[in-house]
């Protein structure tokens, strides 16, 4: 209390007195523009004896430790740097009189919290910066006063985790940065109060997924950063609602396969990197529906192995295509670039490439080819790029036109053998005659391929001949069996007695088993019909119930 006293006695006895102080290392000009500047002054507590109708303080660079009691003086104040000082707390309602307060920086202090009514009285604020301190937590009631907040810098803190309701008054907020911090998931809740966002950067977090809807309501959003996260994957409607999103940043995460369907619906999105992503494989269309896509970036995919040859179909308007860095990716598709009438720039620099073909790239359109440090090898299959290099070398020695295509043609080169040693040289160091194929080569090529021609036609005679001759015999066989066969004439008066003789021979029936004794059946006589009345069947036993059969003579 004796504190506040003698600082109130200070401020009196200033105002009567008509004077104001200067301290030592600073630059006071509060007279004209009310300015004063007292960076890396060695001050460890805020003047209290400057202008009372100042604007602009610079303390930046101090030892200052807190600002308790010492800033309801500057009621007029505009502009307030504390940075790179010692303040580990703010304490509650420090800023109760700075009213016309627009820009507050606060970088690179102590600080661990931000406790209910940190900011409390300033309602014009629009402008602060928080980064680069030890921040874990944000009161749901410290931002309530910054109801005309802009521009939010939280870069490079310990946060975790945010209050659902922290940014409830921060409905004018148009850049909110949380780079660097330990978040794990999209603060969604909080963002849904800051309808005017234009740019979130969420760099460097912890962040795994990008579940639906995670932006809503954020159709104003212009630019979004979510990389150097641990993101594997992303909701189908996880981009629902950003139709106004022109720059998207998804680099160094963990996705393994393209986010085609999310990315569909962003149609205005005008710059896209993925670099530094576990993509293996890029396939049609991998790209769908971003028709405004200029500038497109695919560094650094260390896994990337393939790309489908109409990847980049719809992308009817991109300029600019980076593919730097991906030493796994050794084959170019030929014309990977053909259905971009408007690209200018490509950039495959650091890969894997070892042949390269003039049909792979659209020359005629092209303002820039960046090659170097691709293990190409040397061969007659690079004699485009050897005039292109030495073209581009002969008109800057003649001081003439540039040349309409821009190379990186120091650093071009292809791989050699010399015993037996692979040695990197520069294309421009070499002469037309070493980038010819050897005569010998070609020589043996050629004989090579004779040798094949020829015995692919013998043994095509052969298998030929076989054939002609297994046709030729069946069709003498197939003569002669005609030949032997002769029609036969049948007899119509022949037939039909043939048909009644076979009629009344059905109408006789087989004796049965036991109308023949089995005595005379045993014997072997030459006709038992002629002494058919040798047998007495008065004397042969008939069972009880036969009936005795009935012999008719024809």
């Amino acid at each position: 209390m004796a504190k506040v006293l003698l600082l109130s006695l200070s401020f009196v006895l200033c105002l009567t007195s008509g004077w104001t102080f200067c301290p030592s290392k600073c630059t006071c000009d509060g007279d004209k523009n009310l300015r004063v500047s007292c960076a890396e002054a060695g001050l460890e507590v805020v003047p209290i004896q400057l202008n009372p109708d100042v604007k602009f303080i610079n303390l930046a660079m101090n030892l200052i430790t807190n600002v308790h009691y010492t800033l309801p003086f500057y009621t007029h104040l505009e502009t307030l740097d504390l940075s790179q000082n010692r303040i580990d707390t703010l304490g509650a309602k420090n800023f109760e009189y700075q009213s016309n307060l627009q820009r507050l920086d606060l970088s690179r202090n102590l600080i661990t919290t931000l406790g209910k009514d940190a900011f409390r009285g300033l309602k014009r604020l629009q402008s602060l910066n928080m980064s680069s301190n030890f921040i874990e937590g944000i009161h749901s009631g410290a931002l309530v006063d910054l109801i005309a907040l802009a521009e939010l810098d939280l870069t490079n803190n310990r946060i975790i985790s945010l209050e659902d309701t922290s940014f409830r008054s921060l409905g004018a907020l148009q850049l909110l940065l949380l780079e660097n911090n330990q978040i794990l998931e999209v603060p969604t809740s909080n963002l849904v109060y800051c309808h005017q966002l234009r740019r979130l950067d969420l760099t460097g977090n912890f962040i795994e997924s990008v579940r639906n809807e995670s932006f809503l309501g954020l159709r104003l959003l212009d630019a979004l950063e979510l990389d150097g996260n641990v993101i594997r994957d992303v909701d189908v409607d996880a981009f629902t609602g950003l139709q106004a999103l022109a720059w998207l940043n998804f680099a160094d995460n963990n996705l393994t396969v393209m986010p085609t369907v999310q990315l569909s619906k962003l149609s205005n999105l005008t710059n896209l990197s993925l670099s530094g992503n576990s993509f293996s494989y890029l396939p049609a269309v991998a790209l769908l529906n971003l028709f405004n896509l200029r500038e497109l970036q695919l560094d650094r995919l260390e896994r990337l192995t393939r790309i489908d040859s109409r990847a980049f179909v719809d992308n009817t308007h991109l300029q600019h295509v980076s593919l730097d860095g991906n030493q796994a990716f050794c084959d170019l598709p030929p014309r990977l670039f053909h259905g971009n009438p408007n690209l200018e720039d490509v950039s495959m620099r650091g890969g894997g490439l070892r042949t390269l073909d003039a049909v792979q790239f659209p020359l005629d359109r092209l303002r820039r080819l960046q090659l170097a440090d691709n293990p190409l090898e040397c061969n007659c299959s690079l004699l485009w790029l050897w005039r292109l290099v030495h073209e581009e070398e002969r008109l800057d020695a003649e001081g003439g036109a540039p040349s309409s295509l821009s190379l990186d043609s120091e650093a071009i080169g292809c791989d050699v053998v010399e015993d037996n040693v692979r040695l990197r040289r520069r294309l421009k160091d070499m002469s037309e005659g070493e980038m010819e194929c050897p005569a010998r080569l070609v020589t043996i090529v050629c004989a090579v391929l004779s040798v094949l021609l020829v015995t692919m036609a013998g043994v095509s005679v052969v298998l030929y001949l076989q054939f002609a001759r297994r046709r030729k015999r069946i069709m003498e066989e197939r003569k002669n069996v005609n030949e032997r066969i002769v029609p036969q004439q049948i007899d119509k008066m022949e037939l039909e007695r043939y048909l009644q003789a076979q009629a009344l021979t059905s109408e006789y029936r087989t004796l049965r088993p036991w109308e023949i004794p089995i005595k005379e059946a045993e014997r072997e006589e030459p006709d038992h019909y002629e002494k058919f009345d040798y047998f007495d069947h008065r004397r042969m036993p008939t069972p009880k119930g036969t009936p005795t059969p009935h012999v008719v003579y024809v």
